[in-house]
């Protein structure tokens, strides 16, 4: 008998088929899951992609109040600035008012004075 016939060399030969078709399936399998795993990694990327777009979005649209509630209260600066002048400018005119009411007081009090020394006089 050949020994490359032999039953134990061919029972080696089955045997290291057998191995090798283990060992591709193994790394069929380790591919598969290589793959899988790749994927899982892909979608990641994906949903932390759109997580970062959205919370792109939002510090957008949180700027975007800033500015408005900036522009507000530039805007309530301004009316209260006006406001005040507007509230000196009253005090000055009550001041006036005040200062006339005396003078016209005084006026009409003379004028009874002069009127009672005509009277008393006569």
């Amino acid at each position: 008998m050949d020994d490359d016939q032999s039953p134990e060399n061919y029972q080696k030969q089955i045997l290291s088929q057998k191995q090798l078709l283990l060992i591709q399936e193994d790394n069929t399998k380790m591919v598969t899951e290589r793959e899988e795993e790749v994927n899982k990694i892909v979608r990641s990327i994906v949903d932390l992609n759109d997580i970062f777009k959205d919370l792109a979005h939002m510090v957008n649209e949180q700027g975007t109040v800033l500015d408005r509630i900036d522009y507000n209260i530039e805007q309530t600066q301004v009316q209260v600035y006006e406001g005040y002048k507007q509230l000196q400018k009253a005090e000055r005119y009550q001041r006036k008012n005040r200062k006339m009411h005396c003078i016209f007081i005084l006026a009409v009090t003379i004028v009874v004075l002069v009127i009672l020394l005509i009277i008393v006089k006569s």
